[in-house]
């Protein structure tokens, strides 16, 4: 019967380790949307990490970037950094992405983006695009950062590439 226990108790030990979290420990969601843009000028597909304001403001220099960024400044870096998802350059509009949900798996924090693509035959603006969509993590409890979405190529960054 003693064995019994011990094997309950480790069994249940084992299985929080791993559980997955969609919240920081004060209860704060693990992400949230800050903004989106059809025109944020990043040619290429790919995610953008913003630890600090300075950073923010490396922004501007980007070409064709119609995105404001008085929200992205109003962010509290010390508990909150940014992380800019691109879609990379579109040959019209309706395209787009928006965050869906976030969690924290073994160490991950895995961001599922909703992509938004045009119907076929819709009608849309005829103009080059490059959607994006800025997203505000919690920079605590994690060593990976995926993005993925149906649509789009997985994106995975080492918290040491970042």
């Amino acid at each position: 019967m003693k064995y019994l226990v011990a094997s309950a108790l480790f069994a249940v030990a084992v299985a929080g380790c791993a559980t997955s979290r969609t919240e920081t420990a004060g209860g704060a969601p693990l992400a949230r949307q800050i903004t989106a843009s059809d025109h944020c000028g990043l040619t290429a597909p790919g995610l953008v990490y913003l630890r600090d304001a300075s950073a923010v403001n490396a922004l501007e220099r980007l070409p064709a970037r119609t995105m404001t960024l008085a929200a992205l400044r109003s962010v509290d870096f010390s508990r909150e950094h940014l992380v800019l998802v691109g879609l990379g350059q579109q040959r019209s509009g309706g395209y787009g992405v928006a965050l869906a949900a976030s969690e924290i798996t073994s160490d991950t924090l895995r961001l599922t983006v909703q992509v938004r693509r045009p119907a076929p035959g819709a009608m849309v603006s005829q103009a080059l695009t490059t959607p994006c969509a800025v997203i505000a993590v919690s920079p605590h409890g994690w060593d990976e950062l995926e993005v993925s979405g149906e649509g789009m190529t997985t994106l995975t960054r080492q918290r040491s590439e970042l």
